[in-house]
């Protein structure tokens, strides 16, 4: 009898976990695919003269990374930045976008910051 009982419980853990499963697919594909709540963030130009900018730090090794050129970054959820990516800009101000310059804070892995003032 007590195999029986344990077959019971682990059928129902068993069911439990697939609802739970299946909840946390469903309520990602809503927050992504229905009400686009997800950041999108994009480099644009920088001039180091009036900001603070972001160059890539790259290894000696990598031919391939600029570490020349200087940007900052613009964020803003994805309902609010359209369905066209290469024309997504911010304006100064914008309660939806947030205009990101490099400082100890915001400075990622393969990332530093850049000044000339």
């Amino acid at each position: 009898m007590d195999i029986k009982k344990d077959d019971k419980q682990s059928k129902y853990l068993l069911i439990v976990i697939c609802i739970l499963g299946l909840f946390v697919v469903v309520f990602n594909y809503y927050n992504f695919f229905i009400k686009n709540d997800y950041e999108v963030t994009k480099q644009i130009p920088c001039d180091p003269t009036v900001d603070s900018c972001f160059v890539s730090d790259c290894d000696s090794n990598d031919s391939t990374c600029d570490s020349t050129t200087t940007y900052k970054k613009i964020s803003a959820p994805s309902k609010y930045a359209g369905s066209d990516y290469d024309s997504f800009s911010c304006v100064s101000g914008d309660p939806h976008c947030q205009i990101i310059t490099c400082s100890a804070d915001t400075v990622q892995d393969g990332e530093k910051c850049f000044q000339s003032r």
